[in-house]
């Protein structure tokens, strides 16, 4: 190789070489057990949207940007994809769509991820234990975003409930009614302090958002009201969260996710795009509250 490099009327012997280094390689590789990559989750995280692969230990990764449409494109050399075939759904101001692909399949695997992209963004790629973290951040500054508006305050109720119930205001009341929701089940964890990410997940026409937080979330109150429509939940006893200000989404369900910090909680606003609301669902569980949206024509009756 280095005759090649400095006496280039010789590079035939590189080229009689390479496919015996090519041969080696792929024999070395395939001699390694395949990584497998097992799921993929979009975190919000410290002020930046982030794809995380989780399965991979030790596998490298190629990574490129390429445009029409705009994606970033990460090619796993040596995993094979268990992801389900069909296009995770996520749809923030970044990240539109995420797809997988087991491309080649011998004598080495090569599994392909596209996220797709909503616009031009920086991306930083980090390898963790057995994850690979695609962090996303705008290029370019974005839009300011208006302070939240006062919201009605909710005391916290002493009674904790343990059956789902579903919230509504009755079309033919002009006055808006606040009620308690439900936490379903118990947890070991101490009560949260901190609201650590939102993830957003779009499965089968039902678009969910899980509250992580570092403990219990089983203390909180939720109500929703009209013109605009919107959904109110307070996480009663967290004091402080890693998301400041707004979450912005393209719809067609939730517009935006205010997130505000008081002195006894934090309250997380979904501003709703169908003018007279959704049916939701809020459970309790561990570490995080789930939120779900399904399709409907308005909040659902008593």
């Amino acid at each position: 190789m280095s005759l090649w490099i400095y006496y280039p009327k010789n590079s035939w012997i590189f080229l009689l070489l390479w496919p015996l280094w090519v041969i080696s390689y792929s024999t070395l590789a395939v001699a390694a057990a395949p990584e497998v990559l097992s799921e993929i989750t979009v975190v919000y995280e410290k002020g930046q949207w982030h794809a995380i692969l989780t399965g991979p230990q030790s596998v490298s990764y190629r990574a490129i940007k390429v445009g029409d449409p705009l994606r970033l494109v990460l090619d796993l050399p040596n995993t094979l994809n268990e992801m389900n075939p069909k296009p995770l759904t996520v749809d923030n101001e970044i990240i539109n769509k995420i797809k997988t692909a087991e491309i080649i399949h011998e004598p080495q695997p090569l599994t392909r991820v596209q996220i797709g992209l909503n616009q031009n963004a920086l991306y930083k790629i980090t390898h963790r234990g057995n994850e690979i973290w695609v962090s996303l951040d705008i290029a370019e500054p974005a839009t300011k975003v208006k302070p939240p508006q006062t919201e009605p305050t909710v005391k916290s109720k002493a009674t904790k409930y343990y059956t789902k119930k579903e919230v509504v205001t009755p079309k033919s009341s002009t006055k808006e009614t606040i009620l308690p929701s439900t936490a379903l089940g118990k947890s070991s964890l101490p009560a949260a302090s901190k609201v650590l990410s939102i993830q957003q997940l779009k499965m089968d026409g039902e678009l969910k958002y899980y509250i992580v937080a570092n403990g219990s979330l089983a203390d909180y109150v939720s109500f929703h009201l009209t013109n605009p429509p919107r959904l109110v939940v307070d996480l009663m006893g967290v004091k402080s969260t890693e998301i400041e200000g707004a979450l912005s989404f393209k719809g067609p369900r939730v517009k935006k996710i205010r997130v505000g910090r008081y002195n006894t909680k934090v309250r997380l606003v979904f501003d709703l795009i169908p003018e007279k609301g959704l049916p939701y669902e809020i459970i309790s569980g561990k570490d995080r509250l789930v939120v779900s949206f399904r399709p409907g024509p308005s909040f659902p009756p008593r």
